[in-house]
């Protein structure tokens, strides 16, 4: 015996499906262009490093750069993809979609807004321990730590790892921190 889905009910779903179908269409081509446009950033950084490498005073020099290069990238496509989720978040709001849906954006949104200022905390207080680049990055379920530093020490890493525990509610096995020379 089958039973019949009420149509109020097929148009409620249709209507969900194809907004959560759009928003993960619009995330896979924010991805897919910054793959592009980092791609395209790095290999111009390996011509200019390639170019410059004639002396040992020239290659110091270019590592430098590119390190820092790597540190303002990074951060420049963060905030960048991170403008672009929260944009399609809104458009989500503003097309008045149902109620389940405009409360699953606004809750994305909130979550979003509170793990871009969890990052840029632990980022300042990192600097604070004597790193002059740092990147932290959340995701559910995990933490990463990029610092500009040749190595690091256990004393270091049990700093940075005290700040992460400390500001998020991940544990130890969740946290991976390295270095990016």
């Amino acid at each position: 015996m089958k039973k019949q889905v009420p149509e109020s009910i097929k148009k409620y779903l249709n209507k969900r499906v194809f907004t959560v179908a759009g928003i993960t269409l619009l995330l896979a081509a924010a991805v897919v262009t910054n793959v592009i446009v980092n791609n395209r950033t790095n290999g111009g950084q390996t011509k200019a490093a390639t170019a410059s490498a004639s002396t040992v005073k020239d290659v110091s020099t270019v590592s430098a750069r590119s390190n820092a290069g790597f540190f303002a990238s990074y951060r420049e496509e963060r905030d960048n993809v991170r403008t672009q989720e929260l944009a399609y978040l809104d458009a989500i709001v503003s097309q008045g979609a149902d109620e389940a849906t405009l409360s699953e954006a606004q809750k994305q949104k909130l979550d979003l807004i509170n793990c871009m200022e969890l990052e840029l905390t632990m980022e300042n207080l990192i600097r604070g321990k004597g790193f002059d680049e740092v990147i932290v990055s959340m995701h559910a379920g995990s933490v990463n730590v990029i610092v500009g530093a040749d190595a690091l020490n256990d004393e270091q890493v049990a700093q940075i790892l005290d700040i992460v525990l400390r500001e998020t509610d991940e544990t130890a096995a969740n946290v991976k921190i390295s270095t990016a020379i």
